[in-house]
């Protein structure tokens, strides 16, 4: 795997890794604690902290560990939060996904074409086969979007498998398989590769 993959487009939404130059509209999403409430990290404080996250998104990915692009709307290149594959195991040809999508931009359209987009580059791009999505079980709003995914494998509920500011909280686990993935159940996507933006 090379870092050749600049940016997939789907529908709404076009993915692609952060820059420095949308630090300020990171940090406007980011300081929200309700759109940090279910991940693993606090809400940015300052708009140093959505720097330090833009480049460790990138440093990862020069790393092949992850690919944490933004989630921008096509049609004005606004930033409407983050998504990615996270914990990339090229021995077993796997990682997982997870998404957040800023406080004014959830419920408008643009969570399916999101993950749509970065499946054509996790079974395609990246030639993963397995992704994996794990959701708190308290977290109802994104336990009924995940069921609600196409070809989804709901794999029961793991014990304290989610960490969060030093708590352990239960997760259902569940997973995509590239052997199961029906590229016609979702919005199509147009996956971008060459040398990702600076």
């Amino acid at each position: 795997m090379t870092p050749s993959l600049r940016s997939v487009a789907c529908g709404p939404v076009e993915l692609r890794l952060m820059t420095p130059r949308v630090a300020q509209e990171l940090f406007v999403l980011a300081r929200d604690p309700d759109v940090s409430r279910y991940l693993s990290w606090p809400p940015h404080e300052t708009v140093e902290d959505s720097l330090r996250f833009i480049h460790d998104a990138r440093s990862l990915w020069e790393r092949h560990l992850a690919w944490l692009p933004g989630i921008f709307a096509t049609d004005s290149g606004r930033l409407l939060g983050c998504i990615g594959i996270s914990g990339i195991d090229r021995a077993n040809a796997r990682a997982e996904l997870g998404t957040w999508l800023g406080t004014p931009h959830q419920g408008q359209g643009c969570n399916v074409p999101a993950k749509s987009a970065l499946l054509a580059a996790a079974f395609g791009e990246l030639d993963l086969r397995r992704i994996e999505l794990l959701v708190r079980v308290d977290n109802d709003r994104s336990l009924r979007a995940v069921r609600a995914l196409p070809g989804v494998r709901d794999e029961g509920v793991q014990a304290e498998r989610i960490v969060q500011q030093g708590i352990a909280y239960d997760a259902a686990a569940f997973a995509l398989l590239r052997s199961e993935y029906d590229a016609a159940a979702w919005p199509t996507a147009t996956v971008n590769v060459g040398s990702p933006q600076l």
